[in-house]
């Protein structure tokens, strides 16, 4: 049961990890594979619910061995190139058919696991205690901790599904054996627990009914809170494997926890933790809160962490005799996929932004006043524990409708699908700088002043002393019959302000509402002088396609510019990618990438590529006053040592903000976020 859980928890991660590029990096990519997983989960424990009832335990081992057999031959699990999206169209649809085909039938079998040899136990004549199910999700937990700080630190993508296949082998060896052993245990005179129930058995069966709603409640509840937060602090940062794991092993620990020693749940004690968390966690939503990343995460992780607590407390409390475990894991497999339903396929659809976060933690705050009233023996203090749930509850339904709806500079148009929550936001209504900026995660990904005759003045990001502007500059006056520009992430399409007639800029746009809101809300598309043309679907995607189909674009100039925040997508970082990038741009193009440095630095990374194909870069930060983000910049690389030799960029040219000389190279095999950690921050 432990090598079962780890190996369900650890190909989580691992498969979202290898098709995270695949998907252009998005972190609701994470949420989705959750979903098939849970999915996968409910229909194990259906599986195991309907088969342990028509058949004997005798018949029921022998037909599942053969299933696990079955299984083995869909092993390796490694997704095949062919299974890679030839666009951006339907990316839900298209990551749980890829793995349905790549582990779903492996991952049908490790599902089944928990509730069959605990049924199994109980008809070869032991008590089957729940303490084997908080042994499952230690197995669990420990697979989700070691991914990121050793597979995928230390593996290579394609041997971390080779190696887990060959665990798997080593899980089917060992199913095998068990249920072999159980044949020989079971003697024809051994009466089955689960064939001839005990008055006790009986008399529970309708109280276990009188449980399903609760333990579908809390299930759900749970379930969507762990997605919601685990989308809203990969949003807030960055799609890292290690920000995947923190929540879901909250949630795993509960279940440990809880399960191991339901008695250590004490419900009042942990209702009023939480209802001081839940407050903080929405009051730190509105301007009044705390505007770091870490701290924000660290409260979100507390308040999701006692969300858990109370969750699986109230779940491990009210738990059925070894006969209806069955029922009872397929219920909380029901609700924890109706919890994945609603935020991965009906929330994005629904709400123009994450509004599910704060559904599913205060529905667990109203959960908790539910099921627990007064009574004579302690009146009391239950119900000063409950007036402090319920003031927690209303305060935090008041901060949340207060960060959203009133302190919020002017909101001009919103929309959220796959890719995230985008909104166009009004700032500075009657100053000089009144200006529109599209907004991605509390990240500015482009602005515009609204004033006709100012609303060509680029901010300093993107302003003539630049990286990005000097390397424009340099190109038009080498070659004043015209530039071709590739730009990987439209934004708002800043850069063609400075287009001429004579050239030409092609971008490349993972999500379609970004340029609508470009063309809708922003001039830059509409007063280039130049030709622009934007591709919609994966940056590096579509050139690998284009180099296959229509050879090199020639580009004077390839700009990465589809960093969300802070984290650089690995995808686009990686030795493969760089090779794409040159055989696109001309001899003697430039490479150009923006790098915004904070809580990940990507000097080394930069250095390391620019030395691995022979080129020189330079780092040009933007320049440091009041109007301009900070620690932004650029890394220009190009096999042309005129540019360097310019000297506007000599004297824009800086140290590197690490201040080190160290190279890291990143290939699609090995790309660890962990790798670029400012640890010392």
């Amino acid at each position: 049961m432990m090598l079962s859980g780890f190996l369900l928890f650890q190909v989580q991660p691992m498969m979202a990890r290898y098709i995270l590029p695949w998907f252009g990096g998005s972190a609701t990519t994470w949420t989705v594979c959750l979903l098939f997983f849970q999915v996968s989960l409910l229909l194990g424990y259906f599986y195991a619910y309907v088969f342990t009832k028509p058949l004997r335990p005798k018949v029921q081992i022998i037909i599942h061995l053969v299933f696990i057999v079955l299984s083995l031959f869909a092993l390796p699990i490694t997704p095949t190139e062919g299974l890679k999206p030839p666009d951006a169209d339907a990316p839900t649809l298209r990551i749980l058919a890829l793995l349905a085909v790549c582990v779903g039938l492996p991952y049908l079998v490790l599902s089944t696991t928990t509730p069959l040899v605990q049924n199994w136990l109980a008809s070869a004549g032991s008590v089957a205690p729940s303490r084997l199910f908080a042994l499952s999700n230690f197995g669990s937990m420990l697979g989700l901790i070691t991914y990121p700080v050793a597979v995928d630190l230390y593996l290579p993508t394609d041997s971390q599904t080779v190696w887990w296949s060959i665990a798997y082998v080593a899980y089917a060896g060992l199913i095998v054996l068990f249920g072999l052993l159980l044949l020989l245990k079971m003697q024809p005179g051994v009466v089955s627990v689960t064939t001839t129930p005990s008055s006790r058995s009986e008399s529970l069966a309708g109280e276990s009914t009188g449980y399903f709603w609760l333990w579908f409640a809390a299930s759900a509840l749970a379930s969507a809170s762990l997605l919601a937060t685990t989308n809203y602090i990969t949003s807030y940062v960055a799609t890292n494997p290690f920000l995947w794991i923190l929540p879901l092993s909250l949630y795993l620990l509960s279940f440990v926890i809880t399960f191991a020693r339901p008695s250590f749940y004490r419900p009042t004690l942990f209702g009023l933790l939480y209802a001081g968390a839940l407050a903080l966690n929405f009051f730190n939503t509105t301007d009044y809160g705390i505007d770091n990343a870490l701290g924000v995460i660290a409260i979100n992780l507390i308040c999701f962490g006692l969300c858990c607590m109370v969750c699986q407390g109230e779940l491990a409390q009210r738990q059925p005799l070894p006969q209806g475990l069955t029922f009872f894991y397929l219920t909380l497999a029901a609700g924890g996929a109706a919890g994945g339903v609603f935020v991965s396929l009906i929330a994005p659809v629904i709400f123009p932004d994450y509004w599910e976060l704060p559904i599913g933690l205060i529905g667990v705050g109203l959960l908790h006043l539910i099921l627990h009233s007064p009574n004579s023996k302690s009146q009391w203090i239950v119900g000063w524990a409950n007036a402090a749930t319920a003031g927690a509850v209303i305060a935090s339904v008041a901060f949340t409708i207060y960060a959203e709806f009133v302190d919020v500079d002017e909101l001009i148009a919103r929309d959220r699908n796959f890719y995230g929550a985008l909104k166009v936001e009004e700032f500075d209504a009657e100053k000089p700088n009144h200006r529109y900026a599209l907004m991605q995660a509390g990240e500015n990904q482009g602005e515009q002043l609204i004033d006709p005759k100012r609303r060509h003045i680029l901010s300093c990001d993107f302003g003539p002393t630049s990286g990005v502007g000097l390397a424009v500059d340099w190109l038009q006056r080498q070659q004043p019959e015209g530039v071709r520009i590739g730009v990987i992430g439209l934004g708002v399409g800043m850069l063609l302000t400075y287009g001429r007639p004579q050239d030409a800029f092609r971008y490349y746009e993972l999500n379609p509402s970004v340029t609508d809101f470009a063309r809708n809300y922003f001039h830059f598309m509409e007063d280039t002088k130049s030709v622009a043309q934007v591709v919609h679907g994966d940056g590096r995607l579509s050139l690998e396609r284009e180099f296959k189909l229509q050879g090199a674009r020639q580009f004077d100039m390839l700009h990465i510019d589809a960093f969300l925040g802070n984290a650089p997508p690995a995808h686009l970082m990686t030795k493969e990618a760089f090779e794409i990038y040159f055989k696109h741009l001309r001899v003697g193009g430039i490479l150009a990438v923006t790098s915004h440095v904070d809580y990940y630095d990507s000097s080394s990374l930069l250095r390391g590529m620019a030395e691995q194909f022979g080129a020189k870069i330079v780092w040009i930060p933007t320049l440091e006053t009041s109007s301009c983000r900070d620690n932004i910049g650029f890394a220009l690389i190009s096999r042309d040592n005129s540019l360097f030799d310019s000297e506007p960029l000599k004297r824009r040219a800086s140290a590197w903000p690490d201040g080190r000389t160290n190279r890291i190279v990143w290939t699609d095999q090995s790309s660890s976020l962990m790798s670029l950690i400012i640890w010392t921050k």
